[in-house]
């Protein structure tokens, strides 16, 4: 939408929401409303506009009018049988009639005119009913009747209430208003004003509203606050609030939602132009927002006319139920209210879940089964991820450090006051290097950092708090001598103390330096798969690359790992086993061991 039609749809005399503050403390009632998702984009399955409640009749018009017709790019039309010949639909009457729509459910024509604004009481002139709720499907003399009906009456009609309806300046209630010049500046300036502070808090992904926004309150919210500050600065913008009129000044919830829409709007129009009608594929995921619904993401990646690999986030999709039906519904959906055709789609890219890749029911199979074409691939990252997960948690010696690692970041960083002491004690430690010359001092070295906290869904989120934890050893030693000190809380000290013991372990220090060496591998890998101009040949050329370094590890990088495990026991004084000597399995009793060695012995006296 751009800022002329915004202009005359919010102008002085239309019907928007009055801004007066004896109108917001009226009790309000609930409000309805027809959102952007709601828009049904084939014609043959819309519900007519009298059959919407009157109170947001209004704002279904609107959002089908700056839609636009449903004019399919790149679909191919079916053929049937009609007159002794085979028939269908042309895509180029697109370019000829602007009106016309196309129903893929119906295989027929409509129009988008008369389905807003055709009257159902009045006597049937040519053609009304049939395009704008029947629809028109006999394509031998198609042309013909577009003509006539292009030139009825009811057609034209049709028309010109829908620019009126558009065009709020020539409506009712601006003839009871005149405004001058002035005026009419004014109200330019305030939505001019308006609209930029919406388009800034919207590059910034900043919340609009606040929690009390009325005049007494000391913080607004950031739209209100940010909109009193550009008054200030600007004596123009200050004139155009304080002395226009006081129902129409922008300022209203339900303004910023529509300017915000139109923003949207906006940017998907030079996102649908830059695709055009070139093949693109789909990137989707399912996640829980934090007031727990279910809402669906998707990105388009398609290949520019510079040859760039591009992807666009498209927007997001609540979906009630995560079935595949119910996925796939929200899918075409989406697709279709852009005006795109799953016939042009050349990928899915999903995640492992049974619901998305099903080879005989998942979404990516109802989509094949439209269009061959539109090839499946599990995302790479993902499957790695998985593949680290499963392993990790394979080793129950590892599946134990992982249980003590989150235990360790939690107890140090509990509070302000272990967080201070952490980074006071982990500069001081680096002061001490320094000037022993162990490290060396410059741009980007040897940094003051503190610990992170690792994600449950990103395995790469964990190397980063083991590198922290190698980095800051000795001053989390220390913090948890001053825990175990200075608690009074048996609970608290005792956790302290088995922390201490946990990491003074060789074998806490060997898995930590073990994963630290995997997981810079797969993380490297997995950083690599995740950019946007990489290609399946190459990928797989890096996850060749991967397996052998890690089968080299295997093979040539044991011993290398173990010094450098000593040397770090060593300098900081923490027993290295005897690894010649034989140790006895973990969780094995010793009398289970005595009763073992009698029956082997048992055996062997047997067998000679």
């Amino acid at each position: 939408m751009s800022k002329r039609t915004l202009l005359n749809y919010y102008s002085s005399g239309s019907s928007s929401t009055p801004q007066n503050e004896e109108n917001t403390r009226q009790p309000k009632l609930p409000r309805v409303e027809f959102r952007s998702s709601d828009i049904v984009c084939d014609p043959g399955m819309r519900k007519p506009i009298e059959e919407y409640p009157f109170e947001i009749r209004d704002q279904v018009k609107k959002a089908y009018v700056l839609r636009g017709p449903t004019q399919l790019a790149g679909y191919t039309f079916s053929p049937k049988w009609q007159s002794g010949d085979w028939r269908s639909f042309q895509p180029h009457w697109f370019q000829t009639y602007d009106w016309l729509e196309y129903s893929e459910s119906k295989d027929a024509a409509f129009c988008l005119y008369c389905y807003l604004f055709f009257e159902p009481g009045k006597p049937e002139k040519f053609g009304s009913n049939v395009f704008a709720k029947v629809g028109y499907e006999k394509w031998k003399k198609a042309l013909e009747r577009f003509d006539k009906y292009a030139a009825s009456l009811s057609h034209n009609n049709a028309r010109m209430k829908c620019d009126d309806f558009m065009n709020q300046r020539r409506s009712v209630t601006q003839k009871f208003y005149k405004y001058d010049k002035e005026e009419q500046n004014r109200y330019e300036i305030r939505l001019t004003s308006s609209l930029d502070i919406a388009r800034f808090l919207i590059m910034q992904g900043d919340a609009f509203r606040g929690h009390d926004e009325s005049s007494t309150s000391l913080n607004k919210g950031t739209y209100l606050e940010l909109l009193d500050w550009y008054k200030d600065k600007v004596e123009v913008v200050k004139d155009a609030y304080d002395n226009g009129r006081k129902n129409c000044q922008m300022v209203s919830h339900h303004i910023q939602k529509d300017l915000t829409k139109a923003c949207s709007e906006e940017v998907m129009a030079i996102i649908m132009d830059e695709i055009g009608g070139k093949k693109f594929s789909v990137l989707i995921d399912e996640s829980r927002d934090v007031s727990i619904k279910e809402q669906m993401a998707m990105i388009l990646r398609f290949v520019n006319d510079e040859g760039k690999v591009l992807e666009r986030f498209v927007g997001l999709q609540h979906v009630e139920k995560c079935t595949t039906a119910a996925l796939k519904e929200a899918l075409v959906g989406m697709l279709s209210s852009y005006k795109l055709s799953i016939s042009m789609l050349r990928g899915q890219g999903y995640d492992g879940a049974s619901n998305m890749r099903g080879e005989f029911n998942g979404v990516q199979k109802l989509i094949r089964d439209e269009n061959p074409y539109a090839f499946y691939v599990h995302c790479f990252a993902h499957q790695l991820q998985l593949v680290v997960v499963t392993v990790s948690t394979s080793t129950p010696a590892i599946v134990d450090f992982f249980n003590y690692v989150p235990l360790i970041v939690n107890t140090v960083g509990a509070s302000c006051m272990r967080k201070d002491a952490l980074l006071v004690k982990h500069h001081d430690t680096l002061l001490e290097k320094v000037e022993t010359g162990e490290i060396l001092t410059g741009r980007g070295l040897n940094q003051e950092s503190s610990l992170a906290r690792s994600g449950d869904t990103r395995w790469g989120s964990h190397l980063k708090t083991l590198l922290r934890i190698l980095v800051m050893w000795e001053a989390i030693i220390d913090v948890l001598e001053i825990v175990k000190k200075d608690s009074i809380k048996p609970a608290s000290n005792g956790g302290a103390f088995g922390l201490i013991g946990k990491m003074e372990s060789f074998d806490f220090v060997f898995i930590l330096h073990l994963m630290i060496e995997l997981l810079s591998m797969t993380d490297m890998l997995s950083r690599a798969l995740q950019r946007k101009d990489q290609d399946i040949v190459e990928a797989m050329h890096l996850i060749s690359g991967v397996k052998d370094s890690l089968q080299d590890m295997r093979d040539n990088g044991w011993e290398p790992l173990l010094k450098r495990v000593k040397t770090f026991c060593a300098k900081n004084e923490i027993e290295v086993p005897d690894m010649d000597k034989e140790i006895n399995a973990r969780g094995t009793f010793a009398r289970r061991r005595q009763k073992r060695r009698e029956y082997l012995g048992a055996l062997v006296m047997k067998e000679s």
